[in-house]
């Protein structure tokens, strides 16, 4: 479904960028926590760590200095009582020394697995909200592959997206009991009087020039590839060490077939004209129902940021700045074409004459950027989320005459002029 901007114009989107939106800010300030408390971890940690080399640094010192005491007697007199209890006294500082300390590193070791357990849950936490957000949409720009295995009765379907942000994502899709793609799937099931040409076998002299026809109805279907091409691959049976070979179907329309291993493919094989049209069919009815599961997404099976799990990542808000740095342009470019100040506005044609508006606040979505401390809010300002209050003309009332003692009379020059009561029965003074 085609969606237009605010204004009704264009927008060059098929789906609910605002519905992703949403998700994704709400990820992205989840991955900024997850940061936070990372780092919290690993401080309190690093923190445990030295309190208890102190502690075992401070134990081997009273040993060390009470031993330099006691030892030197044990050794003068080792046949005297006094050098026999000294020796006693030394053997008992040493069992003390090592029972402390081993107190003070098994307390170590239980507070280390409790910490490393809140980072695992941090961690967990992390995968968990990418997880939401990637079984229901797409990264941004990410470039997809979707890779179907068969192997044995079992066929196993995923879905890899690769970001030019460094972030790569690959999730288990789910194969319904009435797709295409059965356990045992054959090529005539998918298209009939598919045919291959190969040059026939001639002897050890040279090669034939004679080419014969390989029909590929009776051949497994055992791996289907859909990126910037469509690869299936091929064996004559369901033996694992039968003749394989990968026909492909580039964009441009040429279609190629290789060699793909196992015995009795070592001769050349080549795609006559006559032969495109069905290998094309068979790759475009396999790829359109490969897209049909890219919806069926039942889980993650791993995201790496710049090839490192996002488990063992020490930096979850690496990939939350590269989010939002990604995102930017199409938000902005969505409010600048909203109408409607402080909100973001797409429209969808329902047809006969209908069209749907689909609006959020920015407002709203603030709301949930609003509970990060401020270093972390600064990654959303690409966003460009928080509307300038507009131009309004603000009045000031005048400020207040202000003196040291409000009880102390105004200076002569403000007091009003005393004016005489007036005698209505006396004459008006004469004037000159």
């Amino acid at each position: 479904m085609s969606y237009l901007y605010g204004d009704s114009s264009e927008a060059n989107l098929d789906f609910n960028y605002l519905a992703f939106l949403r998700e994704a800010i709400d990820c992205a300030a989840t991955l900024l926590e997850c940061e936070t408390a990372i780092a919290t971890a690993n401080v309190h940690k690093r923190a445990r760590e030295s309190e208890a080399a102190n502690l075992i640094a401070a134990v081997d010192d009273l040993g060390r200095r009470t031993t330099e005491l006691v030892a030197p007697v044990a050794k003068e007199q080792a046949a005297t009582p006094v050098g026999r209890c000294a020796a006693a006294l030394v053997t008992a500082i040493r069992e003390a020394v090592e029972r402390e300390a081993a107190v003070v590193k098994s307390g170590l070791a239980s507070d280390r697995a409790e910490i490393d357990a809140d980072d695992l849950r941090i961690r967990t936490r992390a995968r968990d909200v990418l997880e939401k957000l990637l079984r229901a949409h797409d990264l941004p720009d990410a470039e997809s592959e979707l890779d179907i295995v068969w192997s044995g009765t079992a066929v196993t379907a995923t879905m890899r997206q690769r970001t030019k942000f460094g972030v790569e994502a690959v999730l288990a899709l789910e194969v319904p009991g009435g797709s295409l793609f059965a356990p045992d799937l054959r090529v005539e099931r998918v298209v009939e009087g598919v045919e291959l040409h190969a040059h026939e076998q001639g002897g050890w002299l040279k090669k034939s020039d004679k080419l014969v026809a390989l029909k590929l109805g009776r051949y497994h279907v055992v791996g289907l590839t859909v990126a910037d091409d469509v690869r299936v691959r091929l064996r004559a049976s369901n033996d694992a060490s039968a003749a394989t070979l990968v026909v492909t179907a580039h964009r441009s329309g040429e279609v190629t077939a290789l060699p793909g291993g196992g015995a009795g493919h070592e001769r050349e094989l080549v795609v006559e004209d006559r032969d495109k049209q069905g290998l094309r069919l068979l790759a475009a009815r396999l790829e359109a129902a490969a897209e049909a599961l890219g919806e069926k997404r039942t889980g993650l099976v791993l995201v790496e940021i710049d090839g490192v799990s996002i488990t063992d990542h020490d930096h979850p808000r690496v990939l939350a700045e590269r989010l939002v740095q990604a995102m930017a342009p199409t938000v902005k470019q969505i409010a600048r074409h909203s109408r409607s100040p402080g909100e973001l506005v797409l429209r969808r044609l329902l047809g006969d004459n209908r069209r749907e508006e689909i609006f959020v606040t920015t407002g709203d979505l603030m709301k949930r950027i609003a509970a990060l401390p401020p270093e972390a809010r600064a990654v959303f300002g690409p966003l460009e989320l928080i509307v300038p209050a507009a131009d309004v003309p603000t009045f000031s009332a005048p400020e207040p005459v202000r003196r040291r003692n409000p009880t102390a009379p105004l200076p002569p020059a403000t007091r009003a002029p005393s004016v005489p009561p007036i005698d209505e029965d006396s004459e008006p003074p004469p004037q000159d």
